[in-house]
């Protein structure tokens, strides 16, 4: 975690984008309001663009200050939880939820937090899911579709001629790289607390498992689906075509840093895996990515996921909120938030008309209409996940007990919202 104030130029470009900022510094002086940010870390560079944003903003309005606190994804949440109930609010947070803090009547409406034009230009199913009953007190900052990835060099010399497309295919190419190549992982399995919701929800897309129905507004976690999902998900590590220990792997600096030194055959990725890989020492990867395995006679699976901006009421501090996420948005500021982020789908119609012509970004995009989504527009959403990644770190040793636990946390979350 890094807190800031900002004093550096940045020079931007993204996505055909491209302008540099070139501001004369300014002496401190006073300021009427200060605006308190606590934003995700996606990569690293998104320090330095918050420290050069920031500081072209405090230019352009000398009135507000702005201090900037970057958290990294495992620590994000605790964070704006722990500031919120010691009543130090932020006034504006970047992460993955918002209907809990919508239903406790925490946040701002959308409209209120960005300006018409800036709302206007937001893809529309990125705003449909930014609604809580109805109303959208989120503003999407960017989406991910997610996808397999496999090391060609590692499947070639396994003997493996196509991509597996079926849990049993899976399971017979990471047999077949375990015996060829003994030191490397055939799959890396990262149910540590980063982002251990994620291989649950594609496994069990992959079995035809949904997280929640819509008809009865109850979340549908121990069934028989999830349930035969995890049993193929332990089956991988009690054979041990996994790493050691997966319930203690972070996505990140666990899996796909294995991935990036050659260790990994097939790991889960989305489409910012290429960018982190090339700033990451796995530049001479060559990789390939393609669809999740799937349960015989089920369908192949991605699963989508987006981001929010938020304002939080609690400052009183709308318009200085308003004035500065618009200001974000202004298209040379948001493709410089898009190269710093690191290879995500745009959410605003302009950029992802640029994006589309990506070779790497553009067939995710195709791919989002048919994707599964969290469901972040349910109020209890925020403390099911959490179960989620508590439950899954012990999963493997006993899928029904981890099943029956999430439901039951989930539950009596949504009884509660």
């Amino acid at each position: 975690m890094k807190k800031f104030r900002t004093r550096k130029i940045a020079a931007v470009a993204a996505l055909g984008f491209a302008t540099t900022f070139a501001v004369a510094a300014v002496p401190s002086q006073a300021a009427d309001v200060t605006l308190k940010l606590v934003m995700a870390a996606y990569t690293d560079d998104m320090v330095d663009y918050y420290d050069g944003l920031a500081q072209d903003f405090e230019n352009a309005n000398p009135g507000i200050k702005v201090e900037v606190d970057v958290v990294a994804w495992p620590e994000i949440g605790q964070k704006v939880k722990t500031l919120i109930a010691s009543g130090q609010s932020p006034d504006i947070v970047n992460n993955d939820e918002f209907a809990g803090e919508a239903a406790a009547g925490l946040l701002y409406r959308a409209d209120q937090i960005v300006d018409a034009a800036t709302l206007k230009d937001i893809i529309p199913a990125f705003m449909n899911n930014s609604k809580y009953k109805g109303t959208a007190y989120a503003v999407p900052d960017l989406a991910s579709a997610r996808a397999f990835f496999w090391n060609k060099e590692i499947v070639s010399a396994a003997g493996i001629k196509k991509a597996p497309a079926t849990w049993p295919e899976f399971l017979a190419a990471a047999k077949a790289i375990k015996k060829k190549s003994p030191d490397v992982y055939p799959y890396c399995l990262p149910l540590g607390p980063e982002e251990a919701q994620m291989p649950f929800t594609t496994w069990g897309g992959g079995n035809g498992a949904r997280l929640y129905d819509e008809k009865t507004k109850k979340y549908t976690i121990n069934t028989k689906e999830f349930k035969e999902a995890l049993d193929f998900m332990k089956s991988l590590v009690d054979q041990k075509l996994t790493q050691p220990n997966p319930g203690k792997t972070q996505r990140t600096d666990g899996c796909w840093a294995l991935f990036a030194k050659g260790k990994v055959g097939f790991v889960d990725g989305g489409v910012f895996l290429p960018d982190w890989l090339t700033k990451n020492g796995g530049e001479n990867i060559d990789w390939a990515a393609g669809a999740f395995p799937h349960a015989p006679g089920k369908s192949d699976i991605t699963v989508g996921v987006q981001d929010y901006f938020k304002g939080y009421k609690a400052n009183n501090h709308q318009a200085e909120i308003q004035k500065f996420l618009t200001f974000l948005f202004q298209p040379d500021n948001y493709a410089g938030f898009l190269k710093a982020a690191g290879g995500f789908i745009p959410a605003t119609k302009s950029a992802g008309k640029i994006a589309e012509a990506d070779p790497i970004i553009g067939p995710y995009i195709k791919l989002l209409p048919k994707a599964i989504f969290y469901p972040g527009t349910v109020g209890s959403w925020q403390a099911c996940k959490a179960s989620i990644v508590t439950y899954m770190g012990n999963a493997m040793s006993n899928t029904a007990k981890a099943l029956s636990s999430i439901q039951a946390k989930c539950d009596a979350a949504n009884k509660k919202a």
